[in-house]
């Protein structure tokens, strides 16, 4: 038998004004703010769930079906060549990665996870920003990736406690956002024989506002250039996840790898005039 249990409430007094509503609580640095309307009655279209988050996209993203998609202005999902060197580089002269298990750092909003499930890898996708891991679950959906698993979370920790392991690691834009770099790239060295990493570097000719302090992880030492982000509330931040971060010197990353066992180690494009510093590309190897 069902029972329906009614709150009984004081009556107001007549001519009272309504009750305040609770103060909401103070915006933290780490609290994103997003409104949209609970309910949509519209025709269904993906449309419908990229406006979810409406000026808030990077990425653009593919037409589907035919009609183009408004998000970012980003060419991540077709343009960016970090999926494809690493296919070149590793495939076998197919320039394809069939059968391949890579683990992504960082996928964002999942532009690099699309072009390598395209390329026939299987693909785990760890992201910490919780905006950006709703946008990729929108976009797995709307292209209909099947071999891509998207993980919310810290991937320096995935990393820690996984007992997988993987073919490939795909590390773009990530290490350059790290407080340990040296950690991140050891962990990747653990957890894979391959990986592609493209990331900024620092270059005291060309970085400015860094300030550097000698730092040793597992016995590695190098020189890291460290710079508080500002601001990170407002809906494009896509940096770590903690309020700073390292630079490492272009040397120091290669030596690195080196070190930590991927001696194969191959700088495969760079770009030292890139508008937000100098950048490389290096696929590396055991």
């Amino acid at each position: 038998m069902l029972r329906w249990f009614t709150e009984r409430r004081p009556a107001p007094n007549p001519g009272s004004p309504p009750p305040e509503p609770p103060p909401a609580p103070p915006a933290g640095p780490d609290l994103a703010t997003l409104t949209f309307p609970k309910f949509n009655d519209g025709f269904p279209t993906p449309q419908a769930a990229l406006d979810l988050f409406k000026d808030r996209w990077a990425s653009s993203l593919p037409d589907v079906d035919g009609q183009p998609l408004i998000a970012g202005g980003a060419p991540h999902f077709t343009q960016v060549p970090q999926a494809r060197q690493a296919a070149a580089a590793f495939g076998g002269g197919t320039g394809r990665l069939d059968g391949f298990k890579v683990v992504e750092l960082g996928p964002m909003e999942g532009g690099h996870t699309y072009q390598l499930e395209n390329l026939g890898a299987d693909v785990t996708a760890v992201e910490g920003n919780a905006e950006a891991y709703l946008k990729c679950l929108i976009s797995k959906e709307i292209l209909g990736l099947q071999r891509a698993r998207f993980l919310l979370g810290d991937f320096v920790r995935y990393l820690e406690e996984t007992e997988r392991t993987f073919d490939m690691v795909l590390a773009s834009g990530v290490l350059y956002h790290m407080v340990q770099p040296l950690k991140l790239i050891q962990l990747i060295c653990k957890v894979a024989p391959r990986s592609l990493m493209w990331t900024h570097y620092y270059d005291p000719d060309l970085c400015e506002g860094y300030q550097g302090e000698p730092v040793e992880y597992a016995g590695v030492s190098a020189e890291h250039f460290s710079k508080g982000y500002g601001d990170r509330t407002h809906g494009k931040f896509w940096g770590g996840l903690a309020d700073r971060a390292s630079w490492l010197p272009r040397e120091d990353i290669l030596r690195a790898f080196q070190a930590f066992g991927h001696t194969n180690v191959q700088v495969v494009d760079e770009g030292r005039d890139h508008p937000h510093g100098p950048c490389f590309t290096i696929v590396t190897s055991r």
